[in-house]
C-alpha cells in the first residue's frame, strides 16, 4: 500500500491527520470573529437553539452517554425537558478507579427518570486491533467505542455532548496556561507553539527523535499546519478556540465517531454541533464563555444547568482514563508489541534509540512518554492490520 509518512507524523505529535477529510467543512477566522451580543439573551437563545433541533428530530428513544459533566448533563436535562414521553437509556462509563463517574451518573439519571446502565472496562488496550482495523488509523484512545456500542443496544440514537468544550470554552486548564505564557507582543509562530506546548500529551520534549531514517520529521511543517489559526486578527483566545476546533474536534474526535457511527449502524448527535448553534457559540465574545479570574468556562452552559436544575460535579473527568493506571495494567502488552523488533522499528519508521530512552522517562511516570508509546502500540498495531497483514482485527491483545 501507499504509505502516508506525513500523516504518521502528524498522529503522533497532534494525536490527528490534519491532511484527511474532515467529517465537515472547517472554520475560518472570520466565523470567530466576535458578534455585540447582549449577555442577557445569551442563555434563552442557545435553550431556543436546542428547542427547534430537539423537536426537529423524530424519536421516542434515545441513548446519552452521561459523564457527569456540565456538557452531557445539559443534554440529558434539555432532551427530558423537551420530550418527557421519550425512553432516555443513559450510559456512564468507568475503568474501575476512585473518581469514575457511575454513581454520579446514577443519580443523575435517576432525577431525570431514565434508564441506567453502567460499563466499566477495565482491559481498554484488549481489542485494539478491532478498533483500530474500524477507524483506518493508528489511534489509542478509541475505548469510546465500548460506551457508544451499548449505548446503540438500547437505541439507535446515540447523544454526546461534543463540541461543547470547543465551543463554549472546556479547555480551561489548557487556557491557564496559554495566557500565562503569552508576551504582549508575540508572532502567529510563539502563539502556534505555545498552545501546541499546552498540549503536554500529545508530544515529547525530544518529539523529532522518535522518528526512523524513512521519516523527515520538521517542527517547522507542524507549525505549518496550524499556522492559519494563529495567522489572523482574531484575539488570541479565539485564536486557541479556532484551533480547538478544527484540530480535536474536527479531525479527531469527528472522524473517529463517524466511523463508529457506520459500524454500530448508530446515529450519533450532539446539540452543541448543529449548524445554528456552530454559528451562533463561534461568534460569542470570549468573555460570555470563559472566565479568566476564576479559570471557569462554559459560562453560559453553566447558567442554563441552573435553570434546569440539573446537578452537575464541580471537577469531572468525562470518559478518561487515568493514563498511569492503564500503564501499571498494560505495560506488559506494550513492551510485547513495542521493541526493537517491531515492525515499525525494523522499517525504519520509529527509532529503538528512543524507545530505550523512554523507559528512563517512563520509570520516573512522565505521562507524556507513556502516551507516545501507546500511540507507538496503535501504530505497530495499525501497521499488522493494514501495511503487513500479519495481525487479524479479531485478535485481543
Amino acid at each position: 500500500m501507499q504509505l502516508n509518512f506525513k500523516a504518521i507524523e502528524n498522529i503522533l505529535t497532534l494525536r490527528y491527520d490534519p491532511s484527511r477529510k474532515p467529517g465537515r467543512k472547517p472554520l475560518t477566522a472570520l466565523d470567530f470573529k466576535p458578534a455585540r451580543t447582549d449577555k442577557r439573551v445569551v442563555g434563552s437563545t442557545i435553550a431556543e437553539i436546542i428547542r427547534k433541533d430537539v423537536f426537529r428530530m423524530k424519536f421516542s428513544s434515545a441513548s446519552i452517554l452521561l459523564s457527569g459533566g456540565v456538557d452531557s448533563v445539559l443534554t440529558l436535562a434539555m432532551i427530558r425537558s423537551l420530550r418527557p414521553e421519550a425512553k432516555l437509556s443513559c450510559i456512564s462509563m468507568g475503568f474501575g478507579e476512585d473518581d469514575d463517574e457511575i454513581e454520579a451518573g446514577k443519580e443523575i439519571a435517576r432525577m431525570h427518570n431514565c434508564d441506567f446502565y453502567p460499563l466499566v472496562k477495565n482491559d481498554i488496550l484488549a481489542d485494539l486491533p478491532k478498533l483500530v482495523s474500524i477507524v483506518k488509523e493508528p489511534r489509542w484512545n478509541l475505548y469510546q467505542f465500548y460506551a457508544l456500542e451499548l449505548a446503540r443496544s438500547k437505541s439507535r440514537l446515540i447523544f454526546s455532548g461534543d463540541g461543547g468544550d470547543e465551543l463554549f470554552g472546556g479547555y480551561t486548564f489548557r487556557y491557564q496556561k496559554f495566557l500565562s505564557g503569552l508576551k504582549r507582543k508575540s508572532s502567529w509562530l510563539d502563539r502556534a507553539k505555545l498552545y501546541l506546548g499546552c498540549h503536554e500529551r500529545d508530544s515529547v520534549p525530544d518529539q523529532h527523535k522518535i522518528f526512523g531514517s524513512k521519516m523527515r520529521f520538521s517542527w517547522n511543517r507542524i507549525y505549518g499546519l496550524i499556522s492559519p489559526h494563529f495567522k489572523n486578527t482574531l484575539d488570541p483566545l479565539d485564536q486557541v478556540f479556532l484551533a480547538d476546533f478544527n484540530g480535536k474536534l474536527l479531525y479527531d474526535w469527528t472522524p473517529v465517531n463517524i466511523s463508529f457511527e457506520k459500524f454500530l449502524n448508530a446515529k450519533i448527535s450532539s446539540l452543541f454541533l448543529s449548524e445554528e448553534m456552530v454559528r451562533f457559540a463561534t461568534h460569542l465574545p470570549w468573555q460570555l464563555k470563559y472566565d479568566t479570574g476564576t479559570a471557569t468556562g462554559k459560562l453560559p452552559l453553566r447558567s442554563l444547568l441552573k435553570h434546569q436544575s440539573a446537578q452537575v460535579k464541580p471537577i469531572k473527568k468525562g470518559f478518561s482514563v487515568n493514563t498511569l493506571s492503564l500503564w501499571e495494567r498494560n505495560r506488559e502488552i506494550v513492551r510485547r508489541y513495542v521493541n526493537a523488533d517491531s515492525q515499525v522499528v525494523k522499517a525504519g519508521i520509529i527509532r529503538n534509540a528512543w524507545l530505550e530512552h523512554a523507559e528512563s522517562r517512563i520509570a520516573a511516570l512522565d505521562v507524556r512518554y507513556i502516551n507516545k508509546m501507546l500511540g507507538i502500540l496503535a501504530l505497530e498495531v495499525w501497521w499488522g492490520l493494514s501495511v503487513s497483514r500479519t495481525i487479524k482485527s479479531n485478535v485481543r491483545l
